[in-house]
């Protein structure tokens, strides 16, 4: 068990609540206790996170970390509140985290075959898992009632970007 402060920082409603699953099922090296507040922050701007966040004294440097699509998303920090940051790690699931749906129908051949710019288009043209594909809601219910499947797909995701920090690297 990590004792480290972490902020999670998600880009979009499927990465907020991919992490929230994974938090209430006690599935990454943190727990809910570890997190800045107890919850998934939803802000892109580094300047607007740490202005609303890190405007209080912690006992220790927090580690962020940031569940987005992009590498080379900025996320800059003004240098006022750097000094409360430990690091900032980004995890990506390129080209978006709807690749994950991708994975568990084992369609990954088919999708990167095909026309399809984007994960979450094929996803609401092929598959009726979800009403709303970018839905909170609808995510945290199925990720939830299929726990063991996101534990394999986020493995599996990983298995083809080793070299990138992905969600998998902060399993237990």
């Amino acid at each position: 068990m990590n004792n480290e402060l972490v902020a999670f920082i998600a880009e979009g409603n499927t990465e907020q609540a991919i992490i929230d699953v994974l938090l209430d099922h006690d599935a990454l090296i943190y727990t809910r206790e570890n997190v800045l507040q107890e919850e998934v922050i939803r802000c892109r701007i580094g300047k607007k996170f740490a202005k609303q966040y890190l405007n209080k004294s912690f006992g220790s440097k927090i580690h962020v970390y940031r569940i987005l699509d992009s590498r080379v998303e900025n996320f800059i920090v003004p240098k006022a509140y750097q000094p409360k940051i430990s690091e900032i790690t980004n995890l990506t699931t390129r080209p978006e985290i709807e690749m994950l749906f991708i994975l568990l129908h084992n369609d990954y051949k088919k999708y990167t075959n095909g026309r399809y710019k984007k994960p979450s288009i094929f996803v609401k043209e092929n598959y009726s898992d979800l009403k709303k594909v970018k839905s909170y809601e609808d995510n945290f219910q199925f990720w939830n009632s299929h726990y063991d499947d996101l534990i394999r797909v986020l493995k599996q995701y990983k298995s083809y970007h080793q070299n990138e920090a992905t969600i998998a690297d902060i399993l237990r």
